[in-house]
């Protein structure tokens, strides 16, 4: 069969693919993952594929149109985000009619109420509530939807929700054709940018699900992979991974293990497998607060470059209530551990998180600066339906009609306005600059940096309305 996965065009460089769906101000973009390892095992089973981001391309919704009619998909697969809905699917709306063809809608929106869409958007055939790859080959298949595990459908006027699917096993994710080849054959990878990475990068999964799986915040672990257990790759098959893109992708600079996080343990196996297969190479990824220095020491020596780590808050009650499983002192001695073996960090802080105050956002802004970390991102969610913290501050009545949080007495004009504090406080102190400046240890660390500054200062000099 022919399928079109399709991230959609929307305003340039809104992230509908990531772990929260938000226009950043660093300029930074990231790859349609999910949709990409989709197209990779339609692909090894036997169809054809067109991925298409839209988004990253800069793909008209009119030559959108041109490109599918050209192609003549039987099915059309779009991710779509809450924010993005109603956009998302009045596009893909345009390419069925065109074209006759089914229109499924994934991602992690999907996971919330999925027959509620189905009512809204008559054009939807149907909806995938949690992983999608066996969903999307199952529909490919042409088998009968009543017998696919995961598919919420229309038949006619009635709208059915089959049994939820078994997540992927390890076993099958180590079946996956390499993610890195997919994008190498159907995506301008020039085009992708990441604040904190070297340019160009790659990223993909060395393992799905979260290893901490609590926080009550976070995207994928409350809604695709709601449930799932951690399930790893093979080392083998990673390190196989990294060495196709050494050989197939001579101009990435640098690698970023997009899962969750990676755990202390396996850091460490993956570090080892590295420096054994002696790929020297630089890789990032995600990773909590409070692995050890020794680990943090063998990363470096392994090639690893830069974490990406959630701070979130400097007060323990917040911490607590968002079930973080850190401490500000863990986090603050990871930190020293962590820039004594080398290593980068970029700092992710989120204001408005329940308990929160201005005396606490205060505190956590200066606990901040006082880190050190090169990159700082500091925002005000706007919790997804399915995860805790929707539910939390949906029963203290703390949320907008548009779902923005909204305290009696901080209000989230108030929350955007520490946000953009915040930032201008770290990125204008002379101290950050003089740091960053001396840090600067290759001609990609300068890019990188230009390109960032360039995004970013103007943002937090003239903020835009929240």
């Amino acid at each position: 069969m022919k399928v079109i996965l399709l991230n959609p065009p929307y305003p340039r460089n809104f992230i509908r693919s990531a772990r929260c769906t938000v226009l950043p101000i660093s300029g930074s973009n990231w790859y349609p993952i999910f949709l990409a390892y989709a197209a990779g095992w339609l692909e090894k089973h036997g169809h054809e594929v067109k991925l298409i981001d839209a988004l990253v391309a800069n793909i008209s919704t009119d030559k959108l149109r041109i490109i599918a009619t050209s192609f003549r998909p039987k099915m059309l697969v779009v991710y779509v985000s809450d924010k993005s809905l109603r956009n998302d699917l009045t596009v893909a709306k345009k390419i069925k009619r065109a074209n006759n063809c089914q229109l499924v809608a994934v991602g992690p929106r999907c996971s919330f109420q999925p027959e509620k869409i189905l009512e809204k958007y008559p054009d939807v055939d149907s909806v995938v509530r949690r992983e999608f790859d066996d969903v999307l080959l199952d529909l490919a298949n042409n088998k009968d939807k009543k017998k696919i595990p995961g598919l919420i459908w229309r038949s006619g006027k009635r709208i059915i929700s089959n049994p939820e699917r078994s997540f992927l096993t390890e076993k099958q994710l180590d079946e996956f054709p390499f993610v890195t080849d997919v994008y190498r054959r159907h995506l301008p990878i020039n085009k992708y940018y990441q604040a904190s990475l070297l340019h160009p990068f790659v990223d993909l999964f060395t393992a799905r699900g979260c290893a901490w799986n609590k926080c009550t915040f976070c995207l994928w672990p409350n809604t695709i992979h709601k449930n799932a257990a951690y399930r790893p790759r093979s080392i083998e098959s990673v390190i196989a991974e990294l060495k196709f893109i050494k050989s197939k992708l001579p101009e990435v600079k640098e690698v970023f293990f997009q899962d969750d996080m990676i755990p202390a343990l396996r850091a460490k196996q993956l570090s080892l497998a590295i420096l054994k297969a002696k790929l020297q190479m630089n890789w990032s990824c995600y990773t909590k607060a409070d692995i050890d220095s020794e680990t943090l020491k063998l990363m470096k020596k392994s090639g690893c470059r830069f974490l990406h780590v959630g701070y979130e808050s400097s007060n323990q009650t917040i911490l607590n209530n968002i079930r973080k499983g850190t401490t500000p002192q863990t986090a603050k001695k990871f930190t020293q551990d962590s820039l004594r073996a080398g290593l980068r960090i970029h700092g992710d802080f989120i204001l408005g998180l329940p308990g929160e105050t201005e005396t606490t956002i205060n505190k956590t802004i200066s606990w901040a600066k006082k880190l050190g970390i090169e990159g700082y991102q500091f925002f005000v969610p706007e919790p997804n339906k399915e995860t805790p913290l929707f539910e939390q501050l949906s029963k203290k009545h703390c949320l907008t009609k548009q779902n923005s949080i909204n305290y009696p007495r901080l209000s989230n004009n108030r929350l955007n306005y520490y946000r953009f504090r915040a930032m201008k406080e770290i990125y204008l102190d002379p101290g950050y600059i003089f740091r960053t400046v001396r840090g600067i240890k290759s001609t990609g660390d300068f890019f990188r940096l230009l390109r960032t500054a360039y995004h970013v200062i103007p943002s937090i000099i003239f903020p835009p309305k929240a």
